[in-house]
């Protein structure tokens, strides 16, 4: 091994874990960048995936009314939203940071909007019944402010269905992953460090589910409380 490859690592080994995605990056207009392009695929593709992601949306959605009004938080290229149609929910919306995902989502019939999570912009007085963000909040750069969004998109009584890459630990991916150290989702401690990032910001743990069909992940079913 190289002497520079073992710096490398030792630094890694030794560094203060990073807190918030401020500290990986700074930089707010380069995390949109990397978020927008460098970290852009297409879920539709991969077909293990898509499956996973019915199957959480089965998992979550099948006891709503289906004339609920629901958002895709991160709809990518219209997966989950295809999900939830095929479910009985007659128009579900998306949101979406990549022009691209969000016109391949649209071309299936689909209302997208694009424009970044931490702003929802009209949508936060739209009173939605329920918000699906599925691999969408560890790329948060502040996840705290993100479920402020998601609270004002929603109406009384509203649910908000999240999965999250669980364990996710390691320094790999943490420039895509930036939210991962403040949501807990690299500490593998039975998810107890993400379910408090959650209750300390007054959401309600109603049903959680640990699965592996796709990757590792934990599903929540989460409520609002008091603001």
């Amino acid at each position: 091994m190289s002497i520079r490859r073992l710096l490398r690592k030792l630094r890694l080994r030794f560094r203060r874990r990073p807190r918030t995605a401020g500290d990986l990056l700074p930089d707010y207009g380069q995390y949109l960048r990397l978020q927008r392009d460098e970290y852009l695929s297409h879920e539709s593709e991969v077909e293990r995936w898509a499956e996973g992601q019915r199957r959480f949306v089965a998992w979550a959605f099948e006891a709503l009314p289906r004339d609920s009004r629901i958002l895709d938080c991160g709809c990518g290229d219209g997966v989950g939203l295809e999900a939830l149609r095929r479910l009985g929910f007659r128009d579900p919306t998306g949101f979406d940071l990549s022009a691209e995902k969000g016109a391949r989502a649209r071309a299936l019939g689909f209302r997208v909007e694009v424009g970044d999570m931490h702003d929802l912009g009209p949508l936060e007085g739209e009173s939605f019944d329920a918000i699906l963000c599925s691999h969408t909040l560890e790329h948060a750069h502040e996840p705290g402010k993100v479920l402020d969004t998601f609270r004002r998109a929603l109406g009384p009584g509203g649910k908000l269905f999240v999965v999250l890459p669980y364990p996710d630990p390691g320094e790999r991916n943490e420039l895509a992953h930036a939210a991962k150290y403040e949501l807990g989702t690299d500490i593998d401690d039975d998810a107890a460090s993400v379910k408090r990032f959650f209750t300390l910001r007054n959401w309600t743990i109603e049903a959680s589910r640990r699965d592996s069909f796709r990757e590792p992940e934990i599903w929540l079913s989460l409520a609002m409380g008091a603001p």
